[in-house]
């Protein structure tokens, strides 16, 4: 009862008729903290609230807004959890609790997990068939066709890349402005997307999907960015293949998908995430997994590359492993990285052996980058960016700036050599992060 406020709990209360006898806070969601409420008569509810801290609040993915389109899509056909009311006062989300588990707590059978990733898709195409318009919290662009809603839609995640994140990118720069000028199929129309489906934002009950949750990201978008996000999701934690994903979507949508679209789906997945782990990023602290941020952020930079590629035709060349020496940083690394192995296996704490962990990764990859050489890196980082600008640049950081805004407003016929260098660049930096990588730098989308 102590993590609620007073006043809080009275609203709480208020709607469910009842005195609360118990608050069950959950970790895993990085947006917003979530609660199992537990009454007095024995019935639960979930709720969700913005304190204030997470990377989305302050934006335009509010509670509010996602409190008002689920109550729009209730009796759609759609597998959701009944909301029952929002408060601005508390900018609180109080719904339904549904019983059962995430597929991040418990894995089934074969099987069982092959029912999941088609009930999955189906959600899917039942989402794209509900038309938008009726679905007023969308906005007045409900209805509107892709050539609007995509550009719209990426200038919102620039003013927000341009507020919150002081780390910069040209790769993202390019991506921004690449998928806002080719918009495949412009003038059809646009469909509704959850915006983060997969492993961990939906219920499973008695071997079935019960409920898509965390719809914070719902918006209007590409009708194969759902899709795209399912198969971009198995990056970070393994979920069937893509084939199996795209076989479902064809058979349960009657449509057949299109790899360079569905490779622009994906890069429209691939940017967002970046640009909220260069967010995260721009303010460390000891609160963030800011081990597992450095690793995805360069699993999908890659991945972004390479669909970026394939719909540009350029292939990505093999990586090369990074040569070790035998330098005194060398031996300072390998006695640290062995001390911190020691105490990550005497912590009875898991969380505190998983921070120790990510810190000898961190270790590793600067290992790695000596032995590869700043001042190399630095070298070729300028010389590449001096070529494809055509002039002389004084520094590092003046390079990164330059490049960063060539990328924003660069013509797509013209684009290919900046294409080039950010490819060369993801690849280098796979190189460097080989080691501290580990099992995760084979990770990759791969549509055939």
């Amino acid at each position: 009862m102590a993590a609620l406020e007073p006043a809080l709990t009275a609203w709480i209360e208020g709607i469910t008729g009842a005195p609360l006898a118990h608050v069950q806070e959950l970790t895993g969601g990085a947006s917003r903290n979530s609660y199992i409420l537990t009454s007095r008569d024995g019935t639960k509810a979930f709720l969700r609230l913005d304190a204030g801290r997470g990377p989305l609040s302050g934006t335009a993915f509010t509670l509010q807004r996602e409190y008002s389109v689920l109550a729009q899509l209730q009796g759609t056909g759609l597998p959701i959890a009944k909301v029952y009311a929002f408060s601005e006062e508390h900018d609180a989300l109080l719904m339904e609790f549904l019983p059962g588990h995430t597929s991040y707590q418990k894995t089934g059978t074969p099987a069982q997990e092959a029912v999941l990733r088609r009930e999955l898709v189906a959600a899917i195409v039942t989402l794209q068939r509900i038309d938008p318009r009726q679905v007023r919290a969308l906005g007045p662009q409900a209805g509107a066709p892709l050539g609007e809603v995509i550009p719209q839609d990426m200038l919102a995640w620039r003013q927000l890349y341009d507020e919150r994140a002081s780390l910069h990118d040209p790769l993202i720069d390019f991506a921004l402005n690449w998928l806002s000028q080719s918009v495949p199929d412009a003038n059809s129309a646009s469909v509704i997307v959850h915006g983060d489906l997969g492993p961990g934002n939906f219920m499973i009950d008695d071997g079935r999907i019960s409920a898509l949750i965390d719809w914070e990201m719902v918006r209007l978008g590409h009708p194969l960015e759902d899709l795209a996000c399912i198969i971009a999701r198995a990056l970070g934690a393994p979920f069937g293949d893509a084939r199996e994903h795209i076989e479902n979507f064809q058979t349960l949508s009657g449509k057949t998908v299109d790899t360079a679209k569905l490779d622009y789906a994906l890069a429209l997945v691939l940017v967002r995430w970046l640009i909220a782990m260069q967010m995260a990023l721009s303010k460390p602290s000891a609160l963030q997994n800011v081990p597992m941020l450095f690793a995805f952020r360069q699993i999908n930079g890659l991945s972004l590359v390479e669909a970026l590629c394939r719909a540009q035709g350029l292939h990505p060349a093999v990586s090369e492993a990074l040569p070790r020496g035998a330098d005194p940083c060398q031996i300072i690394f390998r006695y640290s990285q062995e001390c911190l192995e020691d105490l990550a296996r005497d912590f009875a704490a898991p969380a505190a052996a998983y921070k120790l962990r990510g810190i000898i990764d961190l270790q590793a990859y600067l290992r790695d980058f000596i032995d590869y050489g700043p001042e190399r890196y630095e070298r070729e980082e300028v010389g590449q960016i001096e070529a494809i600008l055509g002039r002389k640049l004084d520094s590092a950081a003046a390079a990164n700036r330059a490049v960063c805004e060539f990328a924003r407003t660069v013509g797509m016929s013209e684009g290919r050599p900046l294409l080039e260098f950010l490819r060369w660049r993801s690849e280098r930096e796979q190189i460097i992060m080989r080691t501290s990588l580990g099992v995760r730098q084979d990770n990759r989308i791969r549509l055939d």
